[in-house]
């Protein structure tokens, strides 16, 4: 499974928001320079996480963008499927609609486990837990 560089970097700015949850917003060119990101590349990824509504942004001075809730609420997988869609390491199984014989299909069950076992590892994590691991 390859996420998109959208989903990592996304997720990366994200867990920013969630390290400063509580204080002033953050601006793009910070999150940039703490994680030696892009601005142009976060405006794109902002947009679709305000518009996912998770994340708010103010305007002024002391602008930025928040968390719209707190780090422990929000998980890995909710974050991705904002940014990358579908986040099937396997496009079989449970979610294949192009699959023209289900019932005799010998791997299907095999690829609905994998997506299953990624779904439950994405959508039990939240920003919270991934900040509160000691970083290398």
């Amino acid at each position: 499974m390859n996420l998109s560089t959208k989903g990592r970097y996304g997720l990366r700015a994200m867990c920013e928001l969630a390290d400063a949850y509580g204080g002033e917003p953050l601006s793009l060119s910070r999150i940039a320079e703490n994680q030696n990101l892009s601005v142009r590349y976060l405006e794109q990824l902002f947009h679709l996480l305000r518009t996912g509504g998770y994340v708010i942004s103010t305007r002024g001075a002391k602008g930025g963008y928040s968390l719209s809730h707190p780090p422990e609420e929000i998980t890995v997988g909710e974050v991705l499927r904002v940014l990358d869609g579908d986040i099937s390491p396997v496009g079989c199984g449970d979610t294949c609609a192009d699959c023209n014989e289900p019932d005799i299909c010998y791997t299907r069950p095999l690829w609905t486990e994998l997506n299953q076992a990624v779904y439950q590892v994405m959508d039990n994590k939240t920003l919270d837990d991934l900040i509160k691991k000691e970083k290398i």
